[in-house]
């Protein structure tokens, strides 16, 4: 007894608390066991994609150009990822998970964290098969674009002139290349916000969906055009807005860029604007700002309570 006292080393249950490097490293590797699975069928579905592409589009005389911003995919993953990297886990009550001698909260920001690394992983792949794809199909990487513009005003019955369409040379930064990490970034905060801090976070999600479903149905067979407006006026800057929803998946690539009808019949890709750099970048960081203070107050849930 003596001697246990002296040297507490040989008491077996005294033990030195995790040190968040080892918490970590350990919490990438139970990630990565728990998204094998289905990063082994994304990988499937990925090299039957490129074999699509290879033969279909490649080999159809298609130019692929490299915009990596402008595709939805990394926002939509990091929406889905929360749900993998928590598959399992009972997050409220006694767990494994919170018996780990590690402190909750911290453990829940970990094991957040630790997806994520994974998700940048998968978007960094991702941005090397476009890359692979513009270099297989001759593809331009950097260089200036002529891009038609959409006059300020429309004509009403909403044929263009061609000659009201001003066309402008467009060089697309670099810093643009980052759009996908940092959308998927964002998305990835928002939704592990949800799974961490609510029971059931795919009910709150289905309801809101049904919830607006049904309002948006109301309001039309009311015919409240007020309350539409309104509806209107709130989710438009929210979703496509300079600083929405829209600025932090594509930069607004995707609600800037349409399609015209021309007085002559043609249809022509055009752009109601340039994207915004400053827009993109102030965007992102409102959004990632959102998610990690809603992930605090998710994770905190989970904090442990110690008498004094």
């Amino acid at each position: 007894m003596t001697q246990s006292v002296l040297h507490p080393e040989l008491r077996p249950e005294l033990h030195a608390t995790p040190r968040l490097r080892d918490v970590a490293g350990e919490q990438i590797r139970a990630v990565g066991l728990v998204l094998r699975r289905p990063l082994a069928g994304l990988a499937a579905v990925a090299a039957a994609a490129t074999l699509i592409i290879v033969v279909h589009e490649i080999g159809g005389g298609e130019i692929i150009d490299f915009h990596p911003e402008l595709s939805m995919l990394p926002a939509m993953a990091g929406f889905l990822l929360p749900l993998g990297v928590w598959k399992g886990e009972r997050r409220f009550g006694p767990s494994f998970l919170w018996s780990l001698p590690v402190d909750h909260r911290r453990h829940a920001l970990v094991k957040v964290g630790a997806g994520w690394v994974w998700l940048m992983a998968g978007v960094l792949v991702f941005m090397l098969w476009l890359l692979g794809l513009t270099l297989l199909s001759g593809g331009k990487i950097l260089a200036e674009e002529a891009m038609r513009l959409l006059p300020a005003t429309l004509p009403p019955s909403g044929a263009l002139d061609p000659a009201a369409l001003r066309t402008v040379r467009w060089a697309p930064t670099p810093l643009f290349w980052l759009v996908p990490f940092t959308a998927a970034t964002g998305t990835y905060l928002l939704a592990s916000a949800l799974v961490v801090g609510l029971r059931h976070p795919l009910r709150w999600v289905i309801g809101a969906v049904v919830g607006i479903g049904l309002l948006s149905a109301t309001v039309e067979a009311a015919n409240a055009e007020r309350v539409a407006d309104v509806a209107e006026l709130v989710a438009k800057p929210l979703l496509y807005g300079p600083y929405g929803l829209d600025a932090l998946f594509t930069a607004r690539t995707e609600s800037l860029h349409t399609e015209a009808l021309l007085s002559t019949g043609e249809r022509v890709a055009v752009w109601r604007g340039l994207p915004d750099l400053r827009q993109w970048a102030a965007a992102t960081l409102l959004w990632t700002g959102l998610g990690l203070a809603a992930l605090w107050a998710a994770a905190s849930r989970h904090r442990e309570r110690r008498g004094a």
